[in-house]
């Protein structure tokens, strides 16, 4: 069984797009991204709206059905998501780019062997069977990813530090363009409101062993890994209290807070939300 030690999550803006949460022998964090374009929905965040949606579909269909397949899971959580939105809308999207979506990870223990499961760039750290901390993720995204980062380096080699809104108008069309490539064939795989996207999920299987211990974050808090290089999979599966939350938590923010920090870790978003899940078997 999952034995939980930490579940936190942090945002600098109005509103955290990011949810965590377990129940019964799985345990996610979801990473909600709100659409291009103007919102959906009467709701501080269309990305929170369906962060949260998701996070109650998970509960109420394990709580029903505790050993369902995680596809069957996803799939159905979507298929949920997608009725809500339609009745909730306060208009028509104009394209997919408009709606809103979200990556997510999560574990879930069958007793002889774990299974981890992600879409996008939320993601598990681990330790593999040669007692090496590694990290889970789906990366199906990153090549598209990186069309927006590599223009943004253009934009900071002539503005180090644009105001958020005169980055966001040039990146705009990049943007939309890979919004539009969600959830098809030659693009990229999320929660949202294509039920086949559960087909695509990025899965691993280890073999249980008791005191295995697991690390879920969302992609604001793995910068302090994949992006500023100051932590390691390790230091996250090592997190296990608030101190030692809080002070991760201030080191990732003081970096971002740095003069210039978007040219020399070249992203989109000053801040991001931040999320961490640690538990153990």
């Amino acid at each position: 069984m999952l034995k939980i030690n930490l579940a936190a999550t942090d945002s600098q803006a109005s509103v955290n797009e990011d949810v965590v949460g377990h129940h019964g022998n799985a345990a996610w964090v979801i990473d909600g991204a709100t659409g291009i374009g103007a919102a959906l929905l009467d709701a501080p965040s269309d990305a929170s709206w369906l962060a949260h949606r998701v996070d109650a579909a998970f509960r109420a269909l394990l709580a029903e059905q505790p050993m369902i397949a995680t596809t069957a899971l996803v799939r159905r959580a979507i298929e949920i998501c997608r009725d809500a939105l339609a009745a909730a809308a306060v208009r028509a999207p104009e394209g997919p780019h408009e709606h809103p979506s979200a990556a997510f990870a999560m574990l879930r223990d069958f007793g002889d062997h774990v299974e981890l499961t992600s879409l996008a760039d939320c993601a598990v750290a681990y330790v593999d069977e040669a007692g090496q901390a590694q990290l889970f993720s789906d990366g199906s995204h990153e090549t598209i990813e990186r069309r927006t980062l590599d223009l943004a380096a253009q934009v900071f080699a002539a503005d180090p530090d644009p105001a958020p809104a005169a980055l966001t108008e040039r990146l705009l069309p990049q943007l939309q363009a890979n919004r539009r490539l969600m959830n098809r064939a030659g693009g990229y795989w999320v929660l949202g409101i294509e039920p086949d996207a559960a087909d695509h999920l990025s899965r691993r299987r280890l073999p249980a062993r008791n005191g295995q211990r697991f690390a879920l974050v969302s992609d604001g808090f793995l910068r302090l890994v994949d992006l500023f290089g100051v932590a390691t999979p390790h230091d996250l599966l090592a997190i296990d209290d608030a101190a030692q939350w809080d002070a991760w938590l201030a080191r990732l923010r003081a970096i971002e807070r740095e003069p210039v920090s978007r040219r020399r870790y070249v992203r989109v978003k000053v801040h991001d939300d931040a999320t961490l899940l640690t538990l153990h078997i």
